[in-house]
């Protein structure tokens, strides 16, 4: 087989289970979930395609699959997930960002800058912030947390958020 049938083959793979993420039977959504992580980054672009489709089972298996392979140019897409209309979905890509580990959270902490006069981007970040409990990162949140709870949540995080954010580049720097 030549090189060139390889990859349209490997391509005809990468496409099929693409399309299976969409299944009806969630035996066949795992299974191409999990044949896109093994491929890993190379699948991380079309799977950010899929988030923007329409179908729900197939945005949750991608997010799930952009969790598992953790590579920071999906953190953006993720967190615009925090506002998807279906809490499933919204928690899926919650816990995909908090997998991603800094990259997850810088993003998250960047959204809450302009997006946290939605509640359900506030429960997804609040489920991500929650989620780190590396000591330096659970000190840097937890004033962050506090502000959740505030009597104006929209207004207290923003400022809160963007110090986080800031220590959070200084502990990287």
């Amino acid at each position: 087989m030549s090189t060139v049938e390889l990859f349209s083959d490997h391509q005809s793979r990468i496409s099929s289970a693409l399309e299976s993420l969409a299944s009806d039977d969630p035996v066949v959504r795992e299974k191409a979930r999990y044949h896109l992580v093994s491929i890993g980054p190379d699948v991380v672009v079309p799977l950010l395609q899929v988030l923007r489709g329409s179908n729900e089972r197939a945005c949750w298996e991608a997010a799930k699959a952009l969790g598992a392979i953790g590579h920071p140019a999906a953190a953006s897409a993720l967190a615009e997930l925090l506002n998807h209309p279906n809490h499933d979905v919204r928690w899926v890509a919650a816990e995909a960002l908090a997998a991603m580990g800094s990259a997850g959270l810088e993003q998250v902490l960047m959204t809450l800058l302009t997006k946290s006069g939605s509640v359900a981007v506030q429960n997804g970040a609040h489920h991500v912030l929650a989620l780190f409990t590396h000591k330096h990162e659970k000190e840097l949140l937890a004033t962050l947390l506090t502000k959740f709870n505030a009597f104006e949540p929209a207004v207290a995080i923003p400022p809160a958020a963007f110090k986080a954010l800031n220590a959070l580049e200084k502990l990287k720097g």
